[in-house]
């Protein structure tokens, strides 16, 4: 509500005192508040109206007659609001019968259920749209599908140190209930078991992470922001072996190769562990106390056993045995990578040995590890048992599932990944330097939940639910103008039926855009380098590559191509450039666009006026990355803001500079001058973009169309090894885990491998996904068929190009093994070739622009 009243389409209609044709789907009045009496709004709502969207229209009930029917728990039957057929804000549900064409988000898809007034199945609208419909579009089919796969990779929230976590709400019920009931049936009992365990080892991780009574080397271990038991025991196990826990970037293939070999025999122990149905109750071997896998599940037993695990001397000596015992070359491994490192880091510049170098482990260090590890794979296997067993819940909780946002029924309908269901990544919010979390306990802990393949939901959408009620779905169109980058995980989606050609103007106006590569340099001729630093340097780079881009007052870069602009829209005859002097400055995050726009308005003061960053649409939509302190949200608006919602306004307004990241700007806005024309001449890529290295949502993503691959190759190695269905799923899911795992270790650029066995080529994959970022970028500037000019900043797109540049004695060329940038023109260029009927009618004019790039040596 609050963007939309503050869009300026809505003013404008205020303006001309129209009336806005969406206020008649954004009434919030509640008639059945009218209806209630004073004494009642005071003693039950605290003399406030009901907060929009939690009205009780489907949860009316009796009003108690006495004090003793008001402390009853069940207060009779539910009824529904009969106020439905009047009420403005369930106008939108009225409408639906009749309308012929209904327009959706995916959100309201996945999640949004239908008023028991017009539907008594508890099913959501995509159902429903899945079951009434005859067409159904899907536009920028891949975002689509992304929203999907995220919706099936939930994060659900175990415990804020508030009232919003699972675990801060069911704990009491849990209590009550067992109080009040001597006899619990046994799936009850194994639940509220499960409860009181869970709550237990959060208590202890959250201990083991404090800063007080807990250890700096696992908060500094998990800064990152997840961990799970798998990556845990896999980064302990690299550690046990005497390497580090990240290959370093000039790791060689050979020697990547080698160190797995070390590390295999490690991390089969813990997989074992892992792989058991309870580890809690595995059976004893014939030789228990030489059992390392035995061992390490009565560690776990211990763990559970005792209350105060976290600080319980015992256990730490006896993690710090099974390493002695089991592994006792280790003190020597440890040893010698301490001498290697000490080698290797000579030779580094000192900023980068105190940001960036990992202490080596010591054996007491590598004990509280392994404590935590065991700690977190046993909250794993209790918070499996309170979430998939939630019907086993006690009947004084009434909460619905923490899945509550997914349609039950499609649980059990859609593939599960190849994973297996997987619970187990936890978020630990408020460490030591996390000074812009707006809930200022550290107690926060957030569990991963990857349940099914959701992309399947949309892929298969035609024939849903063919298989279970026998009648044939709609017909589906799927729209978009990136669907086709077969390396992408992220963007393809498959083969297409056919291609919407754009007019033959438009793509010679495509080819004769131009590219080049336009590195910065420091005070010391060094180039500046965005991609691959740390969090803490990345704002004075930025500044400093604003800044020289600036140059003396406006006699940089950004001035020149101003100025340049103005002259070809004065002189142009074919009105490709006229009203189009304005510049896009992309950036990977809205920080990063206030950060450089500051800069630019504190170094350039003739342009002051004319900058603007892009912001959310609301505050409420920011990341804790986003705001610097929680006072924030009361701060009125920056010098130079502007609202997402209002972006297609830009190019009539008196601006020249927009900074904005690059996923907020890349897709269905249309910023157009006077002339219809795209806004913007020239586009600059200030930064390169790169997954971040523990986005858990887009490693599912990437799973899930791995095992769409998997499942579609005959020859795949899992079906040719497996002797019939049961060992072909357990050899798919020990491939999986593996193929996860890979994924987690990714780093540094120059350190992605190829593995043709799991169909992984992670390099084409980012390669490719990199392009479809560009290409959905620089479409804000092709609109109305004209050329544009883009340049590429970050040093660590073309990082030896750049040193050419620094150094013109230098002769190496860039690859795709050292170039991202490289490596996504191959891509396209690939893609665009004579022989490749769809990519070349997609891509083959961009193409041509790209292979003439200025500056790349390649």
């Amino acid at each position: 509500m609050a963007s939309f009243s503050a869009s300026k389409d809505y003013q404008e209609h205020q303006h001309r005192g129209q009336p806005h044709w969406g206020e008649r789907w954004l009434g919030t009045a509640c008639p059945l508040q009218g209806r209630i009496n004073q004494h009642f709004v005071n003693q039950f709502l605290d003399n406030k109206p009901l907060k929009p969207g939690t009205e009780p229209c489907n949860s009316l009930q009796e009003m108690p007659k006495s004090d003793r029917e008001r402390r009853r728990k069940s207060r009779g039957s539910f009824y529904l609001c009969p106020f439905f057929d009047k009420c403005p804000s369930q106008q939108v549900y009225r409408d639906m019968p009749n309308a012929r064409v209904w327009i959706t988000t995916p959100g309201a898809m996945a999640m949004a259920g239908l008023p028991r007034h017009l539907e008594l199945r508890p099913i959501k609208i995509g159902e429903l749209i899945n079951e009434q419909s005859d067409f159904v579009v899907f536009d920028e089919i891949e975002t689509i599908i992304k929203w999907f796969d995220d919706t099936y990779a939930e994060e659900v929230v175990l415990t804020d140190g508030g009232n919003n976590g699972v675990f801060d709400d069911i704990g009491v019920k849990t209590e009550q209930f067992s109080k009040n009931n001597c006899v619990i049936p046994l799936p009850t009992l194994r639940w509220t078991g499960a409860e009181r365990q869970a709550q237990q080892a959060i208590t202890a991780t959250l201990t083991l992470l404090d800063k007080q009574y807990g250890h700096q080397i696992l908060r500094n271990w998990i800064k990152r922001g997840y961990f799970t038991p798998n990556t845990l025991l896999y980064k302990f196990a690299r550690r046990l072996a005497g390497l580090e826990e990240f290959e370093a970037p000039e790791t060689s293939e050979a020697i990547s190769k080698a160190n797995a070999r070390l590390v295999k025999p490690i991390v089969r122990y813990f997989d074992a562990l892992l792989n058991e149905e309870d580890p809690l109750r595995i059976e004893s071997p014939r030789n228990p106390n030489r059992d390392p896998v035995y061992r390490l599940a009565r560690l776990m037993q211990e763990i559970n056993s005792t209350g105060e695990s976290a600080l319980d001397e015992k256990i730490y000596k006896a993690c710090k045995a099974w390493i002695l015992e089991f592994f006792p070359h280790t003190q020597r491994r440890l040893a010698r990578l301490r001498t290697e490192l000490e080698n290797r880091n000579q030779n580094q510049p000192q900023s980068t040995k105190k940001d960036e170098i990992d202490p080596v482990d010591t054996i007491e260090t590598l004990a509280y590890r392994l404590q935590f590890a065991l700690t977190i794979a046993l909250l794993d296997r209790h918070t499996c048992i309170v979430f998939y067993e939630w019907h086993n819940r006690p009947t004084s909780i009434n909460d619905e599932s923490p899945h509550r946002r997914m349609s039950a029924a499609m649980l059990n309908i859609l593939p599960l990944p190849p994973t297996g269901r997987q619970f187990g990544t936890y978020y630990s919010r408020g460490n030591d330097h996390d000074k812009s979390s707006r809930n200022s306990s550290n107690n926060a802990l957030t569990l991963f939940a990857y349940t099914n393949i959701g992309r399947c939901y949309i892929l298969n959408f035609h024939r849903l639910l063919t298989d279970f009620n026998g009648q044939r779905g709609p017909n589906v169109l799927a729209l978009s103008g990136t669907s086709y980058l077969p390396d992408s995980t992220s963007f393809h989606v498959g083969n297409p039926q056919g291609v919407l050609m754009p007019e033959q103007e438009a793509s010679e106006a495509i080819a004769l855009s131009c590219f080049k590569f336009l590195p910065q340099f420091n005070q010391k001729n060094q180039p500046l380098r965005i991609s691959g630093m740390s969090e803490r340097r990345k704002m004075s780079l930025l500044k400093e590559i604003a800044r020289s881009l600036v140059g003396a007052n406006g006699t940089g870069h950004l001035g020149q191509e101003l100025r340049e602009l103005k002259h070809f829209g004065d002189n142009d005859a074919d009105s490709y450039w006229r009203d189009r002097d304005r510049l896009l400055l992309l950036v990977n995050s809205y920080d990063q666009a206030r950060w450089v726009a500051n800069e630019i308005r504190n170094c350039w003061s003739s342009v002051q006026e004319l900058v603007y960053h892009l912001v959310p649409d609301n505050t409420d939509t920011y990341t804790e990355d986003d705001l610097d302190e929680g006072d924030k949200f009361a701060k009125a608006t920056d010098k130079g803001e502007l609202n997402r919602a209002d972006i297609e306004t830009f190019g009539q307004m008196k601006a020249k500079i927009l900074v904005a990241p690059m996923n907020a700007i890349g897709r269905g806005f249309n910023i157009l001058n006077t002339n219809g024309k795209a806004a913007f001449g020239a586009v600059y890529f200030l930064t390169r973009p790169y997954p971040h290295p523990h986005d858990t949502q887009a490693i599912a993503q990437e799973m899930n169309r791995r095992a769409l691959d998997w499942a579609n190759k005959a020859d795949f190695i899992a079906w040719q090894q497996g002797d019939g269905i049961v060992q072909r799923a357990e050899k798919v899911r020990q491939l999986a885990a593996r193929y996860w795992r890979s994924v987690e270790q990714r780093s540094y650029y120059k350190t992605l491998r190829d593995n043709q066995e799991l169909l992984a080529f992670p390099r084409f994959d980012l390669a490719a996904t990199t392009a479809g970022l560009v290409i959905q970028a620089v479409g804000r500037l092709l609109r109305g068929g004209v050329p544009f000019r883009g340049y590429f900043v970050d040093a660590a797109w073309a990082p030896k190009s750049a040193a050419r540049k620094a150094d013109p004695e230098l002769s190496e060329v860039d690859t795709e093994e050292t170039s991202l940038l490289v490596a996504m023109l191959l891509r396209i260029c690939d893609y665009a070739s004579e022989d490749n009927t769809v990519g070349n009618a997609l891509y083959k004019p961009l193409a041509d622009a790209l292979e003439r790039i200025e500056d790349l040596h390649w």
